[in-house]
């Protein structure tokens, strides 16, 4: 894994290469990724992009199935427990130290809550009544 901080004006694409240098296997992508000149590049280097597609799009590629729609719909929702219980969309920070180490904290605290629900017994993300008796 790794993580690539751009001002806010970069288009989050441009940057894709960068993260998967020097790997090699399937990268899954939502929508936002579909480019085809960014297809082409991964290829080159050895990844394949899956995305979704469009709905005027022929499907060119068998492997976006069930599991790669479960496995998105879970990351989807760490995304949203980390929006909800640790506001990650705002991290006030001047430096790139500050940001990465805010970042973390609040990806270890999610981390955190979610083996204490396995130490209950409880499903791991749910989150609401963790914290009572």
């Amino acid at each position: 894994m790794s993580v690539s901080v751009t001002p806010a004006d970069v288009d989050e694409r441009d940057v894709v290469p960068e993260l998967v240098s020097g790997l090699q296997g399937r990268l899954l992508g939502d929508k936002g990724y579909i480019r085809e000149v960014l297809r082409e590049d991964l290829a080159h280097q050895g990844v394949a992009l899956i995305t979704p597609l469009r709905r005027n799009m022929k499907q060119d590629h068998p492997q976006w199935n069930q599991t790669v729609s479960r496995h998105r719909q879970l990351v989807e929702t760490v995304i949203g427990h980390l929006c909800h219980w640790v506001d990650i969309e705002h991290i006030r920070a001047r430096d790139r130290w500050h940001l990465t180490s805010r970042v973390a904290r609040k990806v270890l605290a999610h981390t955190v809550m979610s083996y204490l629900n396995h130490l209950k017994g409880r499903p791991y993300l749910k989150f609401e009544d963790l914290l009572k008796a």
